[in-house]
């Protein structure tokens, strides 16, 4: 049987006081619901961490989607396009940032596959 509710946070919470709940399963979104509000007014100094700990992981997944999606090296259909890079012209830009390279002057040096 597991006790639900905010019974660890009774040193600084008055309100948490006792268990919202006694059942034999156990419900997150009842610990969500009632909790994670309270411990936010307990802990205001918390909202900034998870604010950029939660952008830094969108960020990054999203990094990750650009990655895996336009960049050249890497293949996901192997039948059809065996080598991507080959089908690259000289002026597409593949970087994330390119500092101080004009892409559209390039010329091509590279043969044709």
């Amino acid at each position: 049987m597991f006790i639900l509710g905010c019974h660890k946070y009774t040193k600084r919470v008055k309100k948490c006081v006792k268990p919202v709940a006694a059942v034999t399963q156990v419900n997150t979104t009842h610990i969500i619901v009632l909790c994670v509000p309270r411990l936010f007014i307990a802990k205001l100094y918390l909202i900034p961490l998870f604010f950029f700990i939660g952008g830094g992981c969108t960020m990054s997944l999203t990094y990750l989607a650009r990655l895996a999606l336009r960049n050249p090296d890497v293949c996901w259909d192997r039948k059809n396009n065996p080598e991507p890079w080959n089908k690259l012209g000289p002026t597409d830009q593949y970087k994330f940032y390119a500092v101080s390279m004009d892409y559209s002057k390039l010329k091509k040096d590279r043969p044709d596959f």
